[in-house]
């Protein structure tokens, strides 16, 4: 049974220019260690932590209440699908979707319940 659906789109161009005013600030207070490591091992980090925003925005969407941006993490399964690690949330199933197109990045998140 789904219990919710969030979706957020992101313009990269507007996140990099974020990213420069703010630095560390800034993705320190939205992203894990391991999300910051991931996206600077690309070559355009910003479109990746854009990407990586808009799958946090949208769970907290899906859920429809509020959660910490350090709390959610987004990660890749075995075999390179996006996935969401959320402390403190249980019975819940997690599914990303997240997809860049020129400047934007796109993440899509359906949450059903356990079992």
């Amino acid at each position: 049974m789904i219990h919710g659906i969030g979706i957020d789109i992101v313009d990269v161009v507007r996140f990099k220019k974020a990213l420069l005013r703010w630095g560390d600030r800034l993705s320190s207070r939205l992203f894990t260690r391991p999300e910051i490591d991931y996206c600077f091992s690309h070559k355009r980090p910003e479109r990746h932590l854009a990407a990586r925003f808009a799958g946090k925005v949208s769970l907290i969407k899906a859920l429809g209440k509020p959660l910490s941006f350090k709390d959610i993490e987004i990660t890749r399964d075995n075999d390179g699908r996006p996935s969401i690690k959320a402390a403190g949330i249980e019975g819940l199933v997690f599914n990303l979707s997240i997809t860049h197109d020129g400047d934007l990045s796109i993440a899509e998140t359906i949450i059903e319940k356990a079992g």
